[in-house]
């Protein structure tokens, strides 16, 4: 079987520099162009199952990268939930919070605003990376976030890792093969013909 993981297009709140999170924020422009840009490289697979996070902007991708699906939408998919800093802008939350913020998002960890720490995210996407071990097919699409992917290398890869040093861009692509038990990676936050 062989996974791609597809990061969403920029979203608005990437654009504007605000938190995302568990926000229902559409793609921007050039997030929706960068989607689209997907189609042609990913038009000869065939996916027996495409899933995304039940967030808009990874259905909006999923969407325009692969034209005529309807992702099986997954809450384990979303991104780091941020609790109170969602949808405001990272200046903003400097100036209010200070050390708290820049603390925040440098250990990934939200609690302190009501939001998820890198253990939370993990287990849910680790819990849906067996069930995925399960499934029965050839090519799958996976879409998601910049968070989601990580922690999905951390149960491909069996580390624990300083995952905030790996930078995944908007609609990259990486591929995994898992056959007979056991993960490989084949290419990682591969960027085909982005606009």
């Amino acid at each position: 079987m062989k996974v791609y993981f597809i990061r969403h297009g920029q979203s608005m709140t990437n654009m504007q520099k605000r938190c995302g999170g568990w926000t229902q924020c559409p793609l921007s422009d050039l997030g929706m162009e960068q989607a689209k840009s997907l189609a042609p490289v990913l038009k000869d697979i065939h996916f027996d199952r495409i899933y995304s996070s039940d967030l808009l902007r990874t259905v909006q991708t999923a969407k325009n990268a692969i034209p005529g699906c309807e992702p099986e939408q997954r809450w384990e998919l979303r991104e780091i939930g941020v609790g109170s800093t969602q949808e405001v802008l990272h200046t903003e939350l400097r100036e209010k919070y200070g050390q708290a913020f820049t603390d925040a998002v440098k250990n990934h960890d939200y609690t302190p605003f009501g939001g998820e720490n890198d253990q939370m995210i993990r287990e849910r996407v680790h819990s849906f990376m067996r069930e995925l071990e399960t499934v029965q097919a050839e090519n799958i699409a996976v879409v998601g976030s910049e968070g989601t992917i990580l922690h999905m290398m951390t149960y491909v890869l069996q580390a624990n890792f300083n995952i905030h040093s790996l930078r995944i861009k908007n609609c990259s692509i990486s591929v995994l093969a898992f056959e007979n038990g056991a993960w490989k990676l084949e290419r990682f936050a591969y960027t085909p013909a982005l606009v």
